[in-house]
């Protein structure tokens, strides 16, 4: 019997295809790789430790069950080769349009090792409705899609490559140079890399789209953090943003030194992802809208003298003060500013 690889987004498409009755090994790719760093130039068991670093939190020692995850993902994708096929389960969401380009360019990277490889990736499944992800699906309709996969050609790793290329770049002009151009090849990969463009600072406001989304959200009268995670979605045309990601903005909007939001108590938002406030704590806690944040949704003011930005998008370090690449929507280009 042929031996397979299965690697997909995440713990729950995971289990799916196992309870799918399908045979093979099953690979979690559990990076949300939307947001953190991502610099060009180092190989994968040093981009490895610095997520884990990142995703723990950024103190110097790393979570285990994170580690762990790092270390078995990165030795099982060295004996790829061993399996007669590698099949990857994606769908047409950032997360997993990003994990897409990160998988085709180690394998093309490696082409004297370079297994069978496939990929099942959807925007919908026939009788759900508002198709999400894979996670939606019961074990048979993961089963039915199997025979659906596609072999993966020389010419989809080299687009993929020049994707993972200028995602790495530390300045985004490669990156809007990319959605220029024509990676048909992989069609879900343009728009989803201009949903990453989206989530840099805009030239208008000084606003990531996610930030202004949220904002809107908490004017128009929703308090609970829990509930804002969950409409920020309907924003969407797919899935973006993970809750942790999401309750760190807010984090961001309510404790800088001129907050656009605040939390009813007067005291710091505060998450479990990064503190030990109880569940009880953080459910209690309301949110409301600051006159700084009304004036930026006005448009009367702009957010970026203020908001102290110290982050990662791909290859790109947003620091306020030294440098910042801000987004217009409207020409879909970058420009550069402090």
């Amino acid at each position: 019997m042929a031996s397979m690889l299965h690697i997909t987004n995440g713990d729950n498409a995971a289990d799916l295809i196992r309870q799918s009755g399908i045979k093979g090994d099953v690979l979690p790719w559990r990076d949300p790789m939307h947001h953190g760093p991502f610099p060009a130039g180092i190989e994968l068991g040093e981009l490895s430790r610095l997520r884990i670093q990142y995703l723990s939190g950024g103190m110097e020692g790393a979570d285990e069950t994170t580690s762990h995850g790092f270390s078995h993902r990165d030795a099982t994708l060295a004996r790829a080769s061993e399996f007669d096929e590698v099949i990857l389960w994606f769908e047409h969401d950032v997360l997993d349009q990003l994990q897409i380009l990160q998988l085709l360019h180690y394998f093309n990277k490696t082409k004297s090792k370079e297994p069978n490889l496939s990929m099942i990736c959807i925007d919908h499944f026939d009788g759900v409705p508002g198709f999400r992800g894979l996670g939606q699906l019961a074990p048979a309709q993961i089963a039915s899609l199997f025979p659906s996969r596609n072999k993966l050609t020389p010419l989809q790793l080299q687009q993929a490559s020049r994707c993972w290329d200028s995602f790495l770049e530390p300045e985004p002009l490669a990156l809007q140079q990319l959605i220029a151009t024509d990676i048909s090849e992989l069609p879900f990969m343009r728009s989803a890399l201009i949903r990453q463009c989206q989530d840099f600072p805009w030239l208008s406001d000084g606003l990531t789209r996610t930030e202004r989304q949220l904002l809107k959200l908490v004017q128009e009268g929703e308090t609970k953090a829990a509930q804002l995670f969950v409409r920020n979605m309907d924003f969407e045309t797919c899935l973006y943003i993970g809750d942790a990601r999401t309750y760190s903005v807010i984090e961001s909007l309510c404790n800088g030194d001129k907050p656009l939001l605040s939390s009813s108590d007067g005291q710091p938002f505060k998450h479990p992802y990064h503190t030990d406030i109880t569940a009880e704590q953080f459910k209690a806690q309301r949110l409301a809208i600051s006159e700084f944040g009304r004036q930026v949704l006005a448009g009367k003011i702009a957010s970026s003298e203020v908001l102290d930005r110290d982050g990662w998008l791909g290859g790109v370090h947003l620091l306020a003060g030294r440098s910042v690449w801000y987004w217009d929507e409207n020409g879909q280009v970058f420009q550069h500013g402090i």
